[in-house]
């Protein structure tokens, strides 16, 4: 017997140029807000997969192409009843849920996983383990998972709204596309960048695309669940949801250069906000500024 899915409709492609860019097509109107109707045929927790794509997007427009088999490739829409304003925590959800998708499968490996802000989930090199050679601003770790939310706003072309209100149902709550690229079975000549890496080039068994898009979709489900029932904010009641984001973002911790649309910034990441919060300077002089946006890299720390 097999679990139930936790997808309210999965669609499965052979071959698209992007799953998020689909999605996206088929529930706007020509307005370039949400359409209804096309809405309906989309519903909360509903998914695309595509067993190739040939032109998928990650964050900052970076290209991702993944293989005729090796990678998942997903697009799920989540439609979540949390006012508008705390919208932005859901990247981070997304990459948890994903996250503890794949850590059952790297059980024995080894290697450990978590997320790197603002849209990464990495592997990690258990005490145990050999660490593979360090990469410029990675160091061990490896990059085995991507997300990408966009968003998809009830009305006309324009501005996300801003309300703090609870949206009063799915149909009018914002739609956000959570496109989800995993690195299954690739060898290293597939892999795009020396700091990837493929569940099966860590020593996972499981590498099936299917059971690991449902694993992912219910924990998905699970995460927003719980950030519904506290208002959307993480850190409300008592605080678990916001205490499960933080310790599993390797991020936290580490002196980090964020190259963002404001140029760099250099710090100690100590908190999420969801921006990423850095603590700048020492002493008298030290202060806190919060990052929205930016491609993150370690910094080694001088003696």
């Amino acid at each position: 017997m097999t679990a139930r899915s936790p997808f309210s409709r999965l669609v499965v492609v052979e071959r698209t140029g992007s799953t998020n860019t689909d999605l996206r097509r088929a529930l706007t109107g020509p307005d370039g807000g949400l359409d209804p109707v096309a809405s309906a045929r989309w519903p909360h927790l509903s998914a695309l997969r595509a067993r190739t794509q040939t032109a998928g997007r990650g964050r900052a427009d970076h290209v991702w192409t993944t293989p005729a088999t090796g990678a998942l490739t997903a697009s799920i829409v989540v439609r979540p009843l949390v006012p508008h304003t705390r919208l932005h925590w859901l990247p981070l959800l997304a990459g948890l849920a994903v996250a503890r998708a794949l850590a059952p499968r790297l059980s024995g490996s080894g290697w450990n996983t978590a997320t790197k802000w603002p849209n990464d989930v990495i592997a990690l090199p258990g005490p145990a383990t050999c660490a593979p050679a360090a990469v410029p601003g990675w160091g061990s770790s490896r990059k085995l998972a991507g997300v990408l939310t966009e968003m998809v706003t009830p009305g006309a072309r324009g501005p996300v709204p801003t309300g703090a209100a609870v949206p009063a149902s799915r149909d009018a709550a914002v739609a956000v596309i959570v496109g989800i690229g995993v690195n299954l079975a690739q060898d290293a000549q597939q892999l795009p960048v020396p700091w990837a890496a493929s569940l099966a080039s860590l020593g996972a068994a499981d590498t099936a695309a299917g059971p690991l898009l449902d694993d992912c979709g219910r924990s998905l489900a699970e995460l927003v669940s719980l950030w519904e029932s506290v208002g959307g904010d993480p850190d409300a009641g008592d605080g678990a949801l916001g205490r499960q984001l933080r310790s599993a973002c390797a991020t936290l911790g580490q002196a980090v250069c964020v190259n963002g649309p404001a140029g760099e910034v250099a710090g100690v990441a100590v908190d999420l906000s969801p921006g990423l919060v850095l603590q700048v300077g020492d002493g008298a002089g030290a202060r806190r500024i919060e990052v929205t946006a930016g491609d993150v890299t370690a910094v080694r720390e001088q003696n």
